[in-house]
C-alpha cells in the first residue's frame, strides 16, 4: 500500500498529492517494440503522437472496440447517529466491516467537510472504452469521482503497463460527481483532516486496470456511428457570459453483425443534482443516463464523459420534471430530478442515435496527441497549504526539474507567484474517423471551448474584471479539424480547479457586471494563468 497522499484543494488540489518519483513500472510489456516513457526522470507525464511515435509507428486496418465497467463503490460502514449529528462520535454502535476496531468514515466530495456516507444508491465505476488500429492503442477510462490528480492518472498507466497491456495512452477522467468518496482530500470531517484512503485509491487503481483488460481482451472489429443531439432543458449556465455547448454526443461502435459494442456519450453537466444533503453514495445523474441507455442496447456498456463545466454549468437552475404548466414538480436536491436528468439526456441521446442525421464511418481512422507541461500555481490559499505540507504533491523548478525535499524547505509563496515554481500536467487530442475530442485538465468555462458560428469567440472582457487588457484566449475547437465533430472532455487526466479566460477572471473589486461579490471560480483555480497556458499548450500541440 502506497504512503497516504493528503490533498486538501477544491481544485487545484493538482498542487498537492505526489507524483511518483521517476517512471517506474514496465514502460512495454516484454517481448514488445520500446514505446515512449509513461514519465520522464523527473516524475512528470511525456509528450506523444501516434501514429510516428515508438512502438505507434502506423495505424493501419481495421478499428477494434472493446469496453467494460468494474464497480468502485466503497464499502459503507454504518452507525448509530444517536445524537444525529451527520457522524460517528465515541460510545455510538458502529458497523465494524473490516474488522479494524475502530469506525471508518466514508467522506462524501463535492460540497462542504464532515459529510459521512450513511449507505449506497447506486453503484460508482470506473468504466473503460479502448481502441486499437494497427500499433496504436488507446485506453479511455471514466471514474465516478470528483476530481483525480494526475499522479494518480501515471499510476494507472504504470499498472497497466505492468500487466502486459500495451498501451500507447490511456486517458483518465473523472466525472465530477459530487456524491462520492472523496480523492481529493478536501473534504474529510474537518479541515485538519484528509478525507482520502490510501487503500480506496489503490482499488480505484486495480479497478481502473482491470477495466482496461477485460475491454482488450473483449475488443472486436467495429464500425462508428456518431449523433449529437440537444436537450437545453436539462442544463443552467450560472455565470455570465451564458454559454453553453448543448451537444450530447454520442459515439456508438457496432460489430460486424451490426451489434452494439459500446455507446460513449459526452456532455457537459454538473453532476450535483442530489445537492449536500444527500448522504448516499451515488454517481448522481450519470447512473440514470447509463442505466437508460444500457436498457435499450442490454450488453453494450455505456461510458460517460463529462464536457464543458466551467460557468458553471450545472442542473442547479433548470425547471426539474415541469408539469403542464411549465412548473417544477422536482426540486434540486431529490432523486427525481436526477432521474430527469439522466434519463432526459439519454432519451436525446438515443433518438439522434437512431435518426438521420447521424454520421456514419466503416472504417475509422485512429490517432492520439498528449501534449505534457508545466503551469504557474497562483492561489495564495492553495500555495499556503502545499508550503505548510497540509497538501502535499510534487512540485517543479520551471526547468521542469523536481523540486527535492531539501529544496521544499526553503519554498515561499512569491516563487509559485512569479512562476519559478509550478506544477505538470497534460492536454490531449484523440480522433476517431470524424470525431476529434479534446481533453483538458481540469473545469473549462465553455467560452475558452466554442466558437460563434461565424468562427469568433464568446470571450468577453466586462468592466471591472481584473485586466481589462487582456488578449482573449483561442478558443480550443480552432485547433481541431475544421470540419470535425467537436467534443470536450473536463477533468481529464488531472484536476486543476475552473480554467477561467484572462479578460474575465475577477478577483478584485470592482466586480464584473456590476455584481457586489467576487466569482466563485477565482477561488477554486489554480490561477489565473490557466486558461492562457492551457489553450496555448493546444496550439502547440496542433502546430498552430
Amino acid at each position: 500500500m502506497r504512503p497516504l497522499r493528503p490533498s486538501f484543494a477544491l481544485l487545484v488540489a493538482s498542487l498537492l498529492a505526489p507524483t511518483l518519483a521517476g517512471c517506474g513500472g514496465e514502460e512495454s510489456p516484454p517481448g514488445a517494440p520500446a514505446r515512449t516513457p509513461i514519465a520522464d526522470d523527473q516524475g512528470k507525464a511525456t509528450s506523444l503522437s501516434c501514429p510516428g511515435a515508438a512502438g505507434c509507428e502506423k495505424a493501419e486496418g481495421d478499428l477494434f472496440v472493446g469496453a467494460s465497467a468494474q464497480k468502485i463503490t466503497p464499502t459503507i460502514e454504518t452507525w448509530t447517529d444517536t445524537n444525529q449529528n451527520g457522524r460517528w462520535d465515541e460510545g455510538e454502535a458502529y458497523e465494524d466491516t473490516n474488522g479494524n476496531g475502530k469506525w471508518d468514515g466514508v467522506w462524501l466530495a463535492g460540497f462542504g467537510m464532515g459529510r459521512a456516507a450513511t449507505g449506497v444508491h447506486d453503484d460508482v465505476w470506473a468504466r473503460a472504452v479502448v481502441l486499437e488500429q494497427g500499433d496504436v492503442s488507446v485506453g479511455m477510462v471514466s471514474l465516478d469521482l470528483v476530481g483525480y490528480f494526475q499522479q494518480y492518472v501515471l499510476d494507472i498507466r504504470r499498472a497497466a503497463a505492468a500487466q502486459g497491456l500495451d498501451f500507447d495512452h490511456i486517458l483518465v477522467a473523472s466525472t465530477h460527481v459530487h456524491e462520492a468518496r472523496d480523492t481529493m482530500g478536501m473534504w474529510g470531517r474537518d479541515a485538519s483532516h484528509t478525507g482520502i484512503d490510501p487503500a480506496y485509491m489503490d482499488h480505484i487503481v486495480e479497478q481502473a486496470v482491470l477495466a482496461l483488460k477485460e475491454a482488450k481482451a473483449g475488443q472486436k472489429k467495429a464500425k462508428l456511428v456518431a449523433a449529437q443531439a440537444e436537450a437545453p432543458e436539462l442544463v443552467n449556465d450560472t455565470r455570465r457570459p451564458f454559454v453553453i455547448d448543448q451537444n450530447i454526443t454520442t459515439l456508438q461502435f457496432r460489430d460486424e453483425s451490426d451489434a452494439v459494442v459500446t455507446n460513449v456519450v459526452f456532455w457537459g453537466n454538473h453532476p450535483e443534482a442530489l445537492g449536500s444533503d444527500n448522504t448516499l453514495v451515488t454517481s448522481d445523474y450519470p447512473h440514470f443516463l447509463r442505466e437508460t441507455m444500457e436498457a435499450k442496447w442490454p450488453g453494450a456498456p455505456t461510458v460517460f464523459f463529462n464536457g464543458p463545466l466551467g460557468g458553471l454549468t450545472t442542473t442547479i437552475g433548470i425547471v426539474g420534471c415541469p408539469d403542464f404548466s411549465g412548473m417544477e414538480t422536482c426540486k434540486q436536491g431529490t432523486w427525481e430530478r436526477a432521474e430527469y436528468v439522466g434519463k432526459g439526456a439519454a432519451e436525446a441521446a438515443i433518438a439522434a442515435l437512431e435518426g438521420a442525421n447521424t454520421t456514419k464511418d466503416e472504417a475509422p481512422s485512429l490517432w492520439v496527441h498528449r501534449r505534457a507541461f508545466l503551469m504557474p500555481a497562483t492561489n495564495i490559499t492553495l500555495a499556503l497549504a502545499v508550503l505548510s505540507g497540509l497538501m502535499p504533491r510534487e512540485v517543479y523548478w520551471s526547468d521542469g526539474k523536481r523540486v527535492t525535499a531539501e529544496e521544499r524547505t526553503g519554498l515561499n509563496i512569491a516563487l509559485l507567484q512569479n512562476g519559478e515554481v509550478v506544477i505538470a500536467t497534460e492536454v490531449n487530442g484523440i480522433h476517431i474517423g470524424p470525431v476529434a475530442i479534446a481533453t483538458v485538465p481540469g473545469e473549462l468555462y465553455t467560452e475558452l471551448w466554442l466558437q460563434k458560428p461565424d468562427g469568433s469567440s464568446y470571450i468577453e472582457k466586462p468592466e471591472g474584471a481584473d485586466y481589462p487588457d487582456a488578449v482573449p484566449e483561442t478558443p480550443i475547437q480552432a485547433f481541431l479539424p475544421k470540419d470535425s465533430i467537436k467534443v470536450m472532455v473536463n477533468n481529464a487526466n488531472d484536476a486543476v480547479g475552473y480554467i477561467i479566460p484572462l479578460p474575465q477572471w475577477d478577483e478584485q473589486a470592482p466586480f464584473d457586471y456590476g455584481d457586489n461579490d467576487n466569482e466563485y471560480g477565482e477561488e477554486n483555480s489554480s490561477g489565473y494563468q490557466a486558461a492562457p497556458t492551457i489553450t496555448s499548450e493546444f496550439g502547440k500541440m496542433y502546430s498552430k
